[in-house]
């Protein structure tokens, strides 16, 4: 069975697998239409408005509420003061009547989250891997929007173009120069990562651009020839490639440093064609990779999984299954099918589609010796059989990994095949 775990097993078994499937101007279209049906998911930070009024940035702040039931954090019950201090900490005293925006980039690395806290809380005393306040995970040189500060000021509510939230004030290099955070942002010339990862190496001369990591799909500016100097932080920019990396100056301002990125690295200029054959092999660039629950740990969960791979072509996915769900494109329904309808549908479904139930997503992979096959971010997955305390036994996955689709539910032990609602191809809209 290790052929079912060769990129080169499913590319192989694709229609024209190497055939343009969308070009750069069909991805903008849809990128368009993503937008347009999903209002507000995702952001087109350039149009962005410079300022915003009180009742709208009070009630962004508030949409993030903690369920009634008892949390934990690290096995005990957080206390009723945990909860005071944290509605202080968002600073809702601070909302002004029109608040105006500023600009950042981050510098590293940096979580995303629902609530200004780095405290771990759970719904389960044993759990370590479900932060219910985590959101996403940001590569270094993201842009944001920063719209308030927490009372502390550790704490920048900020606006990417996917995902709303909290992120740690020393993550970002802030300006109040528009233009300045642009030219940054707005560049035709940029590296793309397209290894699951990529990390720069130690840099003893320069510890804002050492030992940095980005996920795949980051893109990173790359320095136009006549910024190049003959050497950069004591080393020789031959053998690399030179980019522009945001770094937090003296007070925390905007700065941009050069910084070096060896060209034998999995990275490409400019976007990876849109083919089924790139879409799979991109996939199976992350096989076994620990899973992480809204980019915990610095790993990926089931969206982000298909969120990075398809960034590789210049989409701009939203970040959670259920606004994946409503992509647009070649969307075949499966609410109500039987087995045999799913089983049709599945035969003629294109390598590289996303297969959507709620709460999970998946890339679709083909058929083999019977069985559907998909690639997935997934934590856990149960035995029908085996029951523990009267509940089916959860067995732990947390992993990037090749599954049939006759795997069955953590809590329901039902088939991924019989809870599929939908499937998407990423096609040219009609």
């Amino acid at each position: 069975m290790d052929e079912i775990l060769s990129a080169q097993f499913w590319q192989s078994r694709a229609p024209d697998p190497d055939a343009i499937i969308m070009n750069k101007e069909q991805i903008d279209a849809f990128n368009c239409d993503i937008r347009n049906s999903l209002p507000g998911v995702i952001q087109d930070l350039i149009a962005y408005p410079q300022a915003i009024r009180a009742k709208e940035l009070r009630n962004m702040l508030l949409a993030n509420r903690l369920p009634q039931n008892a949390l934990y954090h690290n096995g005990y019950r957080l206390k009723p003061s945990f909860f005071t201090a944290l509605q202080k900490e968002l600073n809702l005293a601070g909302i002004k009547k029109s608040n105006n925006v500023t600009y950042a980039c981050t510098v590293r690395s940096s979580m995303v989250r629902s609530l200004p806290t780095n405290c771990l809380v759970t719904e389960d005393p044993a759990d370590r891997d479900f932060d219910i306040i985590q959101e996403t995970a940001l590569s270094p040189g993201e842009p944001v929007i920063v719209l308030h500060k927490s009372a502390s000021e550790k704490w920048c509510f900020v606006q990417t173009t996917f995902c709303r939230g909290w992120v740690l004030t020393a993550d970002l290099a802030v300006t109040g120069d528009r233009k300045k955070w642009l030219s940054y942002l707005q560049t035709d010339e940029f590296l793309l990562v397209t290894g699951s990862r990529l990390h720069l190496g130690y840099n003893p001369y320069n510890p804002d651009t050492s030992i940095l990591e980005f996920f795949m799909g980051a893109k990173i500016p790359l320095a136009a020839q006549e910024q190049i100097p003959e050497v950069i932080d004591n080393q020789s920019p031959e053998g690399s490639y030179v980019v522009k990396m945001p770094v937090r100056g003296k007070n925390g301002e905007l700065v941009i440093k050069l910084a070096l990125i060896p060209r034998g690295s999995d990275v490409v200029k400019g976007y990876l064609s849109y083919t089924r054959s790139a879409v799979i092999g991109q996939a199976f660039k992350m096989l076994g990779e620990r899973y992480g629950w809204g980019g915990m740990f610095n790993l990926r969960d089931c969206s982000a999984f298909i969120r990075d791979i398809y960034s590789c072509f210049g989409f701009q996915f939203p970040r959670n299954s259920r606004e994946q769900a409503a992509l647009p494109g070649k969307v075949i329904s499966l609410q109500g099918a039987d087995r045999r309808e799913r089983s049709c549908i599945l035969d003629l479904l294109l390598p590289g589609a996303i297969l959507y139930f709620p709460g999970h997503v998946m890339l679709y992979l083909g058929k083999h010796n019977g069985e559907y096959y998909v690639i997935h971010a997934i934590a856990y997955y149960s035995k029908y059989d085996h029951f523990v305390n009267g509940v089916l036994d959860a067995v732990p996955l947390n992993a990037v990994t090749v599954s049939p689709l006759s795997l069955r539910r953590r809590r329901s032990g039902q088939e991924l095949l019989m809870a599929l609602t939908s499937a998407i191809e990423i096609t040219p809209n009609q």
